[in-house]
């Protein structure tokens, strides 16, 4: 976490272009005081000071000015002092007020100086969006998630318990083969106050077992459906096969049959439809490319997990192969999705998110704005800088909501999640503490969202 926001709060964080909007910068703690008066003092005028009402008096003289440096409109080489610049007021809590309109939609540089000393004591950063965004909140989520009612290692609500201390705002099990353990999830925490949604969901093989495709949100397992009227289902399949009679290979033309089924399925019970890890590696790649074509092609599903909790050449071969399908003209909203196959230790875990910018994290608002492309996929590998994959205006956008916005919310979350384990280790004690603070991540998100 940069220093910054350890030490400094813009609110709101997010402000409507074409509207006046007062901005308030809030220091965090006494040291972080813009009328301080030993603020800029140094180690040994500290040290050798002797009068400690010195170290309580306010700075009334002190002044400042705000240059506003807006991200994509660079006017270098000329300098930051020829920007556009407020002088604000000074808080009695020791911030700074001011009121700016910001006219286009970025990211902006709130240079702060001090006494025209033409050096700059501090870097904020505020974004402004345009009506179709502003509104909307970020929701970290998941929605290729297993416990160990398959290949994952803990029980579904121990899962759960360590995405919301993860940051987490939604989530779906999707074991393999397996629905009924997300429904024993959302049991399992229902009426208790835990902040994070939970989603039905399962990983469908069937039919013929080593098909990978994401139901989230439908109201019926395909898997289960499948077995429970295999003979009927293989007819349908039939039929569909026969229909594709531009695909010479025989094996190709049933494997696409069995896929266009299953996303018709996931459809017919109000879910989305995600084509997971295609380049995942096993003995070769889990599809072929030609198939995987004619998905993209045919827009049979409605969403990619562009990156998955996989190697760095896997989701490398992915991410080249989504961008060649963008030079073709199709397009899909991508996604981020762990393949989580452990949370303690991890296995994959948190390797991959996806954030949704949406109205709220109803199930019908998400799928929505997945849909309208109002989503990014995040990797974050160990020791290495997160990288964001999307549409240029929502990666801009959500960078900085990663950079500002994020670390507040998921240290907020990281309490609510140490709870949950508490609750599912017995200890009900925790339920009074986690409805007292269920409100903390909505208060802030409404603070910082500025709506």
């Amino acid at each position: 976490m940069m220093n910054e926001v350890i030490d400094y709060a813009v609110w709101p964080g997010v402000v409507k272009t074409g509207t006046e909007t007062e901005i308030y910068i809030q220091p965090k703690g006494g040291h972080a005081r813009f009328d301080c008066a030993f603020r800029n003092w140094g180690w040994t005028e500290k040290w050798n000071h002797l009068y400690a009402r010195d170290y309580v008096a306010l700075d009334k003289n002190t002044a400042y000015k705000i240059y506003i440096l807006p991200m994509e409109e660079s006017i270098e080489p000329l300098g930051w002092q020829n920007y556009p610049s407020v002088v604000p007021e000074i808080t009695e809590d020791g911030g700074l007020k001011f009121s700016y309109t910001f006219a286009r939609e970025q990211e902006y540089i709130l240079a702060v100086e001090e006494n025209n000393s033409e050096s700059q004591k501090l870097r904020l950063r505020i974004y402004a969006v345009d009506e179709d965004l502003y509104g909307l909140r970020a929701y970290k989520g998941d929605m290729h998630v297993h416990s160990h009612y398959s290949e994952g290692r803990e029980a579904p609500e121990f899962v759960a318990a360590n995405y919301r201390k993860a940051g987490f705002d939604f989530m779906a099990q999707t074991d393999h083969h397996k629905y009924f353990p997300s429904l024993k999830l959302m049991e399992a925490f229902k009426n208790i106050p835990v902040g994070i949604k939970f989603y039905p969901g399962e990983e469908v093989h069937e039919p013929g077992g080593y098909i990978h495709v994401i139901n989230f949100g439908g109201s019926f397992s395909v898997n289960e459906y499948y077995l429970e009227n295999k003979e009927a289902c293989d007819r349908a399949i039939d039929e569909i096969k026969a229909g594709l009679t531009e695909i010479s290979d025989e094996a190709e033309r049933l494997d696409i049959a069995r896929r266009l089924w299953i996303a018709g399925q996931i459809k017919s019970g109000g879910g989305l439809a995600v084509l997971v890890h295609p380049h995942w590696i096993n003995m070769a790649y889990n599809m072929r490319d030609t198939v995987t074509d004619y998905l993209f092609e045919h827009q049979v599903y409605d969403a990619f997990e562009l990156l998955g909790g996989q190697s760095v050449r896997e989701n490398n071969m992915q991410i080249a192969f989504y961008e060649d399908q963008l030079m073709k003209g199709r397009t899909i909203p991508v996604l981020g999705l762990s393949d989580s196959h452990g949370t303690e230790p991890p296995v994959c875990f948190l390797q991959s998110s996806t954030i949704v910018l949406s109205e709220d994290d109803s199930f019908e608002a998400l799928v929505k704005n997945i849909k309208d492309y109002k989503c990014v996929a995040v990797d974050d590998y160990p020791k290495e800088d997160y990288r964001v994959y999307g549409r240029y205006r929502i990666v801009k956008y959500c960078r900085y909501l990663l950079d500002t916005y994020f670390p507040v919310h998921d240290s907020i979350c990281a309490q609510q999640g140490q709870l949950m384990k508490d609750y599912i280790c017995g200890d009900e004690n925790v339920v009074p503490i986690l409805e007292m603070i269920k409100d903390r991540v909505e208060n802030y998100a409404h603070k910082f969202f500025g709506n």
